[in-house]
């Protein structure tokens, strides 16, 4: 077996894995505070992508790197506000659809905008070149996007764990109606919680525009997996989630060596084996409906 392609691969798995553990932090977050599917989240990393495209090429990369989360940010706040905030508390399927339906309606707003093409994002010229270590040859721009989703990855996890809001925002995850018992405004933290949410979608989404193709339904291909790593870490679980997403990746990539026409399943194997021996993930504290663990 050619050593070289399976480093390759392996760093592959590895990009892969960190930008869809950044995708589902953000979902984890909003369905476990939430109690809320949000299948816009998807369409949210769609949009961080469109905006950090558009705005590199009017003006910079590192104001587009700032500005495109910022702006998806801005655009939950308006989705939470206008449509989820109405299903707070009720059965966790009217959010599914009215996000989902929100997210179909707005792709086609995408299409008007920005047309059917798709776009790609040239490398910058600080980020060109590769990384050569013997036969090993390897994009340094990958490597630094790496590196970008990693540092995002342990900024949450250190906010999480450390600050007196990410205490909060675990315990809303067990159950969010004590939240309000304790004198904690909850529907100030789910909205909080939700535009996070979008944020880190939209950093997914600057992560991830220059690696794929910006189209309008990129967001569904990211959106399923990342929901499925959200449920193999465990929801209320930033290092779970991190780990669910470095399993996927690296194994999705690697198992094109072996089953390369079966590798869009592995994600969905992994999930039932591990939620059949673990219903609450790898380091779950609550179920996908919240109920507090035994």
């Amino acid at each position: 077996m050619n050593t070289t392609l399976c480093l390759a691969l392996l760093f592959n798995g590895i990009v892969l894995g960190l930008i869809w553990s950044v995708i589902a932090i953000g979902f984890s977050l909003v369905l476990g505070v939430g109690q809320t599917i949000n299948f816009a989240h998807g369409l949210l990393f769609t949009f961080g992508a469109y905006f950090f495209f558009s705005i590199s090429r009017n003006t910079s990369f590192w104001i587009a790197v700032i500005a495109a989360p910022i702006l998806v940010a801005i655009m939950s706040l308006f989705l939470e506000v206008v449509l989820v905030r109405r299903v707070y508390g009720q059965d966790p399927l009217f959010g599914l659809l009215i996000t989902f339906g929100f997210a179909i309606a707005m792709e086609e707003v995408i299409r008007m905008v920005w047309g059917k093409a798709a776009y790609s994002v040239s490398t910058p010229i600080f980020a060109r070149g590769q990384l050569i270590l013997g036969n090993f040859v390897y994009s340094r721009f990958r490597i630094l996007l790496a590196l970008f989703a990693l540092t995002i990855l342990l900024l949450v996890l250190w906010f999480m764990s450390k600050t007196s809001f990410g205490a909060i925002v675990k315990a809303g995850m067990f159950n969010s109606e004590m939240i309000s018992a304790l004198g904690h405004n909850l529907p100030l933290l789910r909205t909080l919680v939700f535009v996070m949410g979008g944020l880190l979608a939209g950093l997914a989404g600057v992560i991830g525009a220059p690696l794929w193709s910006i189209k309008s339904g990129m967001g569904t291909d990211v959106l399923m997996p990342g929901f499925i790593i959200a449920l193999i870490g465990g929801l209320g679980s930033i290092k779970g989630t991190i780990i669910g997403g470095l399993l996927v990746g690296i194994t999705t990539s690697l198992a094109v060596l072996v089953i390369p026409r079966f590798t869009d399943i592995i994600p969905y194997v992994m999930l039932i084996a591990v939620l059949f021996y673990k219903p609450k993930g790898l380091y779950g504290e609550v179920t996908i409906l919240g109920e507090v663990r035994e």
